[in-house]
């Protein structure tokens, strides 16, 4: 996958008394190789379940790696409640309740890996 950012999208870094941009492809501006969702914009930086990998990027419940019939099942039991953030992936995390949005990120990810995230590059948690 190629990436375009956009100039916009940099955030100035002072370095040793020279200007340098770091990159932030997502626009939220923490740079991507410290954003846990580098993909999807998220200045809170919320990861509720602690595996480096932020919510908005994050469908993966049972951190096996990949989304699937597991993750649905975790999801189902909590489906409606308060105090499950780790099941919420629309902002603000706090306080969410787990429901259809959410549901709807979860369907989207069935199959796939949790990430991006720069805090994890490499890692099962979140490539």
């Amino acid at each position: 996958m190629t990436r375009r950012i956009a100039f916009s999208a940099l955030i100035p870094l002072l370095l040793c008394g020279t200007l340098a941009f770091a990159a932030d492809f997502d626009g939220d501006g923490v740079s991507d190789e410290n954003d846990n969702c580098s993909e999807a914009a998220n200045d809170a930086q919320d990861d509720t379940d602690n595996d480096d990998c932020g919510n908005l990027c994050d469908a993966d419940y049972d951190n096996s790696g990949v989304v699937g019939h597991p993750d649905f099942f975790e999801f189902g039991v909590v489906f409606g409640t308060t105090g499950n953030e780790e099941k919420c992936h629309t902002q603000p995390i706090p306080g969410c309740i787990a429901d259809f949005p959410d549901s709807g990120f979860l369907f989207n990810a069935f199959g796939e890996i949790p990430g991006p995230s720069g805090t994890t590059a490499g890692t099962t948690a979140c490539p």
